[in-house]
């Protein structure tokens, strides 16, 4: 699903901000075969990583506010800040 995810990215307007929800999203998981991609920022900057093997609610609340007080503080989007293989 990389390509499509790219493909989706690349068609978002700017400014972008994306949250990885759950560890396969983050890091793979504990799967290491041909069909995942171990760490999502391989593919897209990721602003936000949101822990858990499914994130629970409130982690995902916490994961939105966090991203929210970083807009309001002017904090510039994971693809102004570092460059992602594309």
């Amino acid at each position: 699903m990389a390509a499509p995810l790219r493909q989706i990215y690349d068609q978002m307007l700017e400014p972008k901000w994306v949250i990885a929800m759950g560890a396969c999203a983050s890091s793979g998981g504990m799967f290491n075969n041909y069909a995942i991609v171990q760490s999502v920022d391989k593919i897209v900057p990721v602003d936000i990583y949101v822990p858990g093997c499914p994130p629970r609610p409130e982690q995902l609340v916490e994961g939105i506010v966090r991203l929210h007080e970083a807009v309001r503080a002017g904090v510039p989007p994971a693809y102004d800040v570092r460059s992602v293989a594309t």
